[in-house]
C-alpha cells in the first residue's frame, strides 16, 4: 500500500499520538513509521526497560518478527530457545516432586516456521523495535507524559483529537493535533481512566507471585526448560533465559481484599525460602540476582477498547492476566497489528472508516479466551 502524503497544516499537527513505549506501542509505531505516518511517540521513563517484564516470544510472533525483518536482530542476543514444556507435581505418596508429564513448546497442529519458544529481556526487544523507528524519523519523547486529551470531530473532522503533554521532570508543556489518539501505558491506562472505561475482573482472588532473575546453583533436572512445579507448599514457574540466567516466579500469598499490598512484606530472601521449599528435595542457590519484583495478578479485560475509533487502547491496558503463559506481549503485538493495517487502510483509502470497527470486536475475543484458558491452566 502507498504511503500517505504528507499535508499536515502545521508541525504540531500529527497522524498519531502514541502513549507509551511497551511491545504494543513500539509495534504500532514501527508498522506506521515505515507506512510515512507522521508519529509523536511519547513514554514516561526515561530510559526503555532497564530489567524485568515480559521476555517470551512465542512461535508466531517469530514469525511475525521474521516478517518485519526484525528476526535476525533479535537471535543476535543469543535467547533461549524452549522446545518442551516440563510439569512436575507432587508424588501420589510421599513428598517432594516428580515430574509427570511434558509438552511441546509448538504443539504440531499450530502451523509455525519456528518450533520454539524465544526467552529474550524486554528491554532488549524494545531497543530493536527503537532502532528500527530511528531509520524511520521517529524518535520516542522521553520522560514525557499525557497530562489530558479530548476528541471532537464535529469541531476538527481532520485533527479531532487535542492532546495535551508535559515533561516528567519540568515545567516543558506540548499540545498537539492528532487523527488518533492510542493508549498503550499499560495496566493502569491513564487514558483508559480519563474514558471511564472500567475492567471486568475474571477472578476475585489475586494471586500474588515474587518473580526473580538471576543465575542460579541448582540440582533440579529441568531447570533450563520451562517447568510449572506444584508441591505442599506452593507453586513455581521457571523460564530460562539469555546469559545463562533464568525466571522464577513463585506463588507466595493470595487474596480477596481489594486493599491487600504483599510488596510491603514479601522480601527477595523470603520468596527465595519459598522456592527452595517448593523444590525439595532439590536444592538451589542464587548465584547473582538480577531483579526482583512482587505483584498481584488479576485477570480482566476492559469493557471497551475504543470511544469513538479515534481515541484507541491496546496491550495491558484493555486485558490484564497472568504473565506466567508468556502471552502478554505477544498479544499486544498482535493488538497493534491489528490496528495499524486497519488505520493505514482507511487513509490510505482502500477502506471505509467503518473497518475500524472491527478492531474492538477480533482483539476483546482474543484477550476473552486468552484470560479463560489460563484460568483452566493455571
Amino acid at each position: 500500500m502507498a504511503a500517505p502524503v504528507d499535508r499536515h497544516p502545521s508541525p504540531n499537527h500529527y497522524d498519531i499520538a502514541i502513549v507509551g513505549a511497551g511491545p504494543v506501542g513500539l509495534m504500532l509505531s514501527t508498522c506506521l513509521a515505515r507506512w510515512g505516518y507522521k508519529i509523536k511517540h511519547i513514554d514516561n521513563r526515561a530510559e526503555p526497560t532497564a530489567t524485568g517484564r515480559a521476555d517470551g516470544i512465542q512461535p508466531r510472533s517469530l514469525d511475525l518478527l521474521r516478517n518485519m525483518g526484525l528476526k535476525s536482530a533479535i537471535m543476535a542476543y543469543k535467547p533461549a530457545r524452549v522446545y518442551e514444556v516440563a510439569f512436575w507435581d507432587l508424588p501420589e505418596a510421599g513428598k517432594g516432586i516428580v515430574r509427570t508429564d511434558t509438552w511441546a513448546s509448538c504443539p504440531s497442529f499450530i502451523d509455525a516456521r519456528y518450533p520454539f519458544t524465544t526467552l529474550l529481556h524486554q528491554g532488549l526487544i524494545e531497543r530493536i523495535f527503537i532502532g528500527d523507528l530511528e531509520k524511520n524519523n521517529v524518535k520516542i519523547q522521553r520522560p514525557w507524559t499525557i497530562k489530558g486529551f479530548t476528541s471532537n470531530e464535529k469541531e476538527d473532522p481532520e485533527y479531532p483529537v487535542t492532546v495535551d503533554l508535559a515533561h516528567v521532570d519540568g515545567d516543558l508543556k506540548e499540545t498537539v493535533k492528532a487523527k488518533y489518539l492510542f493508549g498503550g501505558e499499560g495496566a493502569r491506562s491513564f487514558i483508559r481512566n480519563q474514558l471511564k472505561i472500567g475492567i471486568k475482573h475474571k477472578d476475585p482472588i489475586a494471586y500474588v507471585w515474587g518473580v526473580m532473575d538471576g543465575v542460579v546453583k541448582t540440582n533440579f533436572p529441568d531447570i533450563k526448560m520451562t517447568c510449572t512445579i506444584h508441591s505442599e507448599h506452593g507453586s513455581i514457574l521457571v523460564i530460562p533465559r539469555e546469559d545463562n540466567m533464568v525466571r522464577l516466579y513463585i506463588q507466595i500469598a493470595s487474596s480477596t481484599d481489594p486493599d491487600f499490598n504483599p510488596r510491603k512484606s514479601a522480601t527477595a530472601e523470603e520468596v527465595q525460602g519459598s522456592a527452595k521449599r517448593i523444590l525439595q528435595p532439590y536444592y538451589i542457590e542464587w548465584e547473582r540476582l538480577e531483579w526482583y519484583s512482587v505483584y498481584p495478578i488479576r485477570q480482566g479485560i476492559s469493557d471497551k477498547y475504543t470511544l469513538d475509533h479515534r481515541v484507541f487502547l491496546g496491550g495491558d491496558a484493555c486485558h490484564t492476566h497472568s504473565p506466567k503463559a508468556g502471552q502478554g506481549m505477544n498479544t499486544a503485538f498482535l493488538d497493534a497489528l491489528n490496528l495499524a493495517w486497519k488505520i493505514h487502510a482507511v487513509e490510505a483509502g482502500f477502506a471505509d472508516r467503518n473497518i475500524l470497527e472491527t478492531y474492538e470486536a477480533e482483539r476483546k475475543d482474543i484477550a476473552e479466551t486468552l484470560c479463560w484458558n489460563q484460568r483452566l491452566k493455571w
